[in-house]
């Protein structure tokens, strides 16, 4: 009964968290930015341009998609999940609910994660069928390129997500230091020689890109681990960001501003 009712308590907060990052201006535009693919491709198919098919998809979701939207959508969505409720001064009404402070936490990073893949996972299953339907294919021909876009984008939802709601509770000003990380450390760090770009969530969503894709220019992982450890790392650095994340909330203090 005690876990029931902790879960029910904690689908409070998550449902909360989803209406939240969904309906305020700040989910509309990064909604609006998720579908980015959709336009870029159907922009491609209805100038008819030649090259324009499943290799030139992929050349252009990795740079475009995962490494700038997924990067910014995950950015502004997890830094809003504590800071924010801290600034508008709302943090102290959750948590006189009965309810912990690293329940609260889980909660809102339960949120983020139905309202990240809600927003993100959609227009690659779209931007493929576009890509596919503009080459005369069905949707199978090239499944294992969509498997490998919507592991990487989920894994990146889980990582980066991660990361950056741990910004939130130990920074007051995270959306810049999110900025640093998300476009310059590891737009940088997967370019440099040597095991440098292993320091990079960047790294593992192309090994498992490379790891899942047949044909194409990130298939057969070259220079890149396998996509089952990339997999384990992201999960695990996904795990350790949360629970640092709950433990840090769990020792802060809040008190109601005037």
């Amino acid at each position: 009964m005690d876990a029931g009712a902790a879960l029910r308590k904690g689908w409070v907060v998550t449902a909360l968290t989803v209406r939240y990052l969904v309906s305020t201006r700040r989910g509309i535009v990064t909604l609006a930015l998720s579908w980015l693919p959709l336009l870029l491709t159907g922009a491609l198919a209805l100038a008819r341009v030649a090259s324009f098919d499943i290799l030139l998809f992929q050349q252009l979701m990795l740079p475009l998609f995962l490494q700038v939207v997924l990067v910014f959508v995950t950015l502004v969505s997890a830094t809003a999940l504590i800071r924010e409720e801290i600034e508008d001064n709302t943090l102290p009404f959750l948590l006189a609910r009965p309810v912990s402070k690293p329940e609260l936490a889980v909660s809102k990073y339960a949120g983020y994660l139905i309202a990240g893949l809600a927003f993100l996972l959609p227009p690659v299953v779209v931007a493929y069928g576009v890509t596919e339907a503009y080459a005369g294919l069905g949707l199978g021909a090239d499944v294992d390129v969509l498997e490998g876009f919507l592991a990487a984008t989920a894994l990146g939802v889980l990582a980066y997500g991660a990361l950056f709601y741990f910004l939130s509770v130990v920074l007051r000003k995270p959306l810049m230091v999110g900025l640093l990380i998300g476009f310059v450390w590891e737009s940088v760090v997967v370019a440099l020689p040597g095991d440098v770009p292993k320091l990079s969530l960047t790294y593992y969503l192309r090994s498992v890109l490379g790891g899942m894709i047949s044909v194409g220019p990130y298939s057969g992982n070259p220079g890149y681990v396998s996509a089952p450890v990339a997999v384990l790392v992201l999960g695990v650095f996904s795990v350790v960001m949360l629970l640092l994340s709950a433990l840090t909330f769990q020792q802060m203090e809040f008190l109601q501003k005037a």
